[in-house]
């Protein structure tokens, strides 16, 4: 089933307009209009478990929000300050996830972020280390780290290009299953939880029968938007075994075989393809393939040629 990206977007220099546009995400805005002509400007995409947005506070305000059922992270920037779980957070990432109400005081700021369905992170989580997991996941705080802090905001960067600017592609229900995964991935290794503080040994003792087995369900259905966690559990062990075997038994991980297998099934649908009627980029995008010149990149790398090359055999 193929669902598109629902798209928002908003600017005005009204303040009661920009207060009504706020309480679709934070139940109870107050703002506080300058003297001087302003512009306050949102933006919001969303699709399945993921949703984006990114606001523009060019007037003084607060916000309070109560224990959201979703999980959400935010980019700081300005100034702002955001009390939550007895914390205080001021510019850059941070992410709610407590029994805590959050409340933010600005003077002019900006701030964007994502929600993701709490229900879906946990899926995830639990695959991932093949045990199941609380809903409460997350210790609401700052990223682990400075790197881990770059490493989210270049996540955020691709996914809020992903849902915008490439909305259309991504009505490919492989691309958006793919960003969903992406996302919860870097959010379980940027930010402090009880999955990833609490890791059991990798399995050590997963058979070769179970790398051919997950090889087979590949090759099956790639063309599906299935993610590695689908492997793992389509053959009964957790991600993390599951890349161990690989990696012992292959030399790659089970993303580097899902993304061949995908290739393969470009190149082959590529073949039989009429040029005048099929384009490269619908069959990149139908194999999860987002950027043509990324993907052209990897085709060319794994047949030689270019994919435009293949087209026109």
């Amino acid at each position: 089933m193929t669902t598109s990206v629902a798209g928002f977007e908003l600017r005005t220099s009204d303040a009661q307009e920009a207060e009504q546009a706020l309480e679709r995400i934070f139940p109870r805005v107050h703002l506080r209009a300058p003297k001087q002509a302003f512009e306050f400007s949102i933006r919001s995409a969303a699709v399945g478990h993921l949703a984006w947005t990114d606001h523009t506070l060019p007037m003084p305000g607060r916000s309070a929000l109560d224990e959201p059922e979703p999980l959400v992270i935010l980019e700081l920037r300005g100034e702002i300050a955001l009390e939550h779980a007895g914390q205080t957070f001021g510019p850059g990432p941070v992410l709610l996830d407590a029994r805590d109400q959050a409340t933010a005081t600005w003077e002019t700021a900006r701030t964007s972020g994502f929600t993701v369905d709490r229900g879906y992170v946990r899926a995830v989580a639990s695959r991932l280390t093949g045990r199941e997991q609380p809903s409460r996941l997350f210790q609401a705080g700052s990223p682990l780290g400075p790197a881990e802090a770059r490493a989210w905001e270049a996540t955020a960067r691709y996914a809020a290009r992903s849902l915008t600017v490439d909305a259309e592609a991504m009505s490919s229900p492989v691309l958006q299953r793919s960003l969903e995964h992406h996302v919860v991935l870097s959010l379980l290794h940027t930010f402090p939880n009880v999955a990833l503080d609490h890791r059991g040994p990798a399995t050590r003792s997963v058979l070769p029968a179970v790398v051919r087995r997950a090889s087979a369900f590949i090759d099956e259905h790639a063309h599906e938007a299935i993610t590695v966690d689908d492997v793992a559990a389509a053959v009964h062990v957790s991600t993390r075994g599951l890349q161990a075997a690989f990696r012992r038994s292959l030399g790659a991980t089970p993303g580097e075989v899902l993304r061949r297998a995908r290739l393969d099934g470009a190149r082959r649908e590529l073949l039989d393809a009429d040029p005048g009627v099929v384009t490269v980029a619908a069959v990149a995008h139908r194999w999860g393939f987002l950027h043509l010149g990324h993907f052209a990149a990897a085709y060319r790398r794994e047949h030689d040629e270019l994919p435009s090359t293949t087209l026109h055999r």
